[in-house]
C-alpha cells in the first residue's frame, strides 16, 4: 500500500509508560499504600484512580496538604518511587500488544517516543526490564518537564525533540490526565481500558482494551495518512 516506508520519518506515535506499556498500576497503588502508613495519612483506591498519571510530587503534594514543606514533600515521594522500584524488581511483563506495535512501527520507520510523568529512574528500569529501550528515538520522563499532566509539556516536549509537527503525532494513553495533556497538545489520542473505564476516557479518538486491539491502520487514519499524503 505504501511503498516508501520513509515517509513514515514525519509521524511519532508517543507512548506513556505506565498502563500502556507495562501493568504497573497495582505496584504503584501498593507503593504508595506503603508510603501512607509510614506518614500516618489515609490512601484510597479511589483517590489512586483521579490521580493516577500524574507526577508523584504532585500527588505527594495533595495527599498531605497545604501546610507541609515542600522539601518534606520531595522527600517523601522520592521515597514512594523507591518502594516502587523495589517492588518492580520482583520482575515485569509488558501489557498485550506492546512488544508486536513498537516493532512493527519501528519497521516501519515512525519516530518512537516515551512521553511519561515518572522520575527518570523509574522509567529506565522498566525500558530497560522490558529491552525495549533502543526502539524509541525520545525519551521524556518528569525530570524535564516543568509542568507535569494534564499539561501537555511532555508531548510537546517531545514532538519538539523529534522535530515532528504536532499534527503528525499520536499518543497512547491510559489515563485520563494523560488524554487531557495530548489534547491541549493538539495531538490525537488512542485510550487504553487498562487502568480506567469508558466514561472517563471519552476524550479520546478512540478507546480499546490494550495495544493488541490496536492496528498499523487506525494509526494511519488516525493521523490521517494516505497513499497521496505529503508529511
Amino acid at each position: 500500500m505504501f511503498k516508501d516506508k520513509n515517509m513514515f520519518e514525519n509521524y511519532c506515535v508517543i507512548f506513556d509508560m505506565d498502563g500502556v506499556l507495562a501493568d504497573t498500576g497495582p505496584i504503584h497503588y501498593e507503593s504508595w499504600v506503603k508510603l501512607a502508613k509510614q506518614i500516618g495519612v489515609k490512601f484510597s483506591k479511589r483517590f489512586f484512580n483521579l490521580t493516577f498519571g500524574q507526577q508523584s510530587i504532585s500527588i505527594t503534594r495533595e495527599l498531605v496538604g497545604p501546610k507541609i514543606k515542600q522539601e518534606v514533600v520531595e522527600k517523601w515521594a522520592n521515597l514512594k518511587e523507591r518502594y516502587y522500584r523495589e517492588m518492580v524488581k520482583d520482575g515485569l511483563k509488558p501489557l498485550p500488544g506492546a512488544l508486536v506495535l513498537i516493532k512493527v512501527l519501528h519497521a516501519r520507520n515512525f519516530k518512537l517516543a516515551v512521553g511519561s510523568s515518572g522520575p527518570p529512574e523509574n522509567v529506565d528500569l522498566l525500558l530497560s526490564t522490558l529491552s525495549i529501550k533502543n526502539y524509541f528515538d525520545v525519551i521524556i520522563t518528569a525530570a524535564e518537564v516543568k509542568n507535569g499532566k494534564p499539561a501537555p509539556d511532555v508531548f510537546l516536549i517531545a514532538a519538539e525533540k523529534l522535530n515532528i509537527k504536532v499534527d503528525n503525532c499520536l499518543v497512547i494513553e491510559d489515563a485520563p490526565v494523560g488524554i487531557t495533556a495530548a489534547r491541549k497538545a493538539g495531538m490525537s489520542v488512542i485510550a487504553l481500558r487498562t487502568t480506567h473505564c469508558n466514561v472517563d476516557l471519552l476524550d479520546a479518538d478512540m478507546v480499546v482494551q490494550d495495544l493488541s486491539y490496536i492496528n498499523i491502520n487506525d494509526i494511519l487514519k488516525l493521523l490521517d495518512i494516505n497513499k497521496n499524503n505529503q508529511p
